[in-house]
């Protein structure tokens, strides 16, 4: 069937993907694959009408909006074929795979091309490009598997990738004391549990020099009076860590330091019930 084909005449869609769901994995980035793309279309004389680049992953069904209004197009006609560096790159799950195969039965797809893997329209060929999309999926699901088993192994162990104020996390994933900020946070509850308002304390630690800087966007954000609220709720302080439902006691696996003791965290918790001033 490919030899009837005569490629040099298909209008050919190029799309490439690069996804946060692809971390542990040596994938190309979107400009090496369309890069290698664009070779092998030089090679095979492919006529590439349009490049697509999409960052969304291909784990779950119906989440890529590019890759949606590619496959309309090319039911419409304005491709006859797409270009992609690899199978994984169109799909990671089983509904758009066998979309895409029940699209080359139907002629809606009349060819696909690969960098990394040779696709023939045949029986032999449908079913080993039904194959790639079963080990991608695969992938997918292996790797999501291990990051929660990381998860949760990490967390039994006390780290977490939560931030919290007033401590920061050594490379391991403990937490520690972030220096002067730390020492207002143990100020804070101590105020608190002598009754002195949100805005007050709020006021005394940016008086004081109260910043922390957010890694992922080098912003620097202060104390205000609904983080603090967010502190004074959280057992985290006198030891206890909360995630996901579940808790693990930081004292006894390693020197973690409290900013609190159990005693003055109820004492807030009493007051904030009984909405004695200020915690109207």
């Amino acid at each position: 069937m490919d030899d009837e084909l005569d490629y040099s005449k298909l209008k050919y869609v190029l799309y490439a993907r690069k996804s946060t769901d692809d971390p542990q994995r040596q994938v190309r980035s979107i400009g090496d694959q369309i890069f290698e793309c664009k070779q092998l279309a030089a090679r095979l004389g492919l006529n590439v009408i349009k490049v697509l680049e999409e960052t969304k992953s291909a784990k779950k069904p119906n989440k890529r909006p590019i890759f949606r209004q590619m496959l309309n197009d090319l039911k419409k006609g304005i491709y006859d074929g797409i270009l992609a560096w690899n199978p994984d790159r169109l799909a990671r799950n089983m509904k758009e795979g066998g979309e895409i195969i029940d699209m080359i039965d139907e002629e809606e797809i009349k060819d696909l091309k690969f960098v990394t893997h040779h696709f023939t329209k045949d029986a032999n060929g449908k079913m080993l490009l039904g194959m790639s999309f079963v080990l991608s999926k695969q992938y997918s699901d292996d790797l999501s598997q291990k990051v929660t088993r990381g998860v949760r192994r990490n967390f039994a162990e006390g780290k977490s990738a939560i931030p919290k104020h007033g401590y920061i996390r050594t490379k391991e994933g403990y937490y520690k004391p972030d220096g002067k900020n730390f020492e207002l946070i143990c100020t804070a509850w101590e105020l608190r549990s002598k009754g002195e308002s949100l805005g007050d304390i709020t006021k005394f630690m940016n008086d004081n020099g109260y910043s922390r800087i957010i890694k992922r966007t080098g912003r620097k954000v202060d104390m205000d009076t609904k983080i603090l609220t967010g502190i004074f709720h959280d057992p985290f302080y006198y030891g206890i860590l909360v995630q996901a439902e579940q808790t693990v006691d930081l004292r006894p696996i390693y020197t973690f330091q409290t900013a609190t003791t159990e005693e003055i965290y109820n004492q807030v918790q009493e007051l904030s019930v009984r909405r004695l001033k200020p915690f109207n």
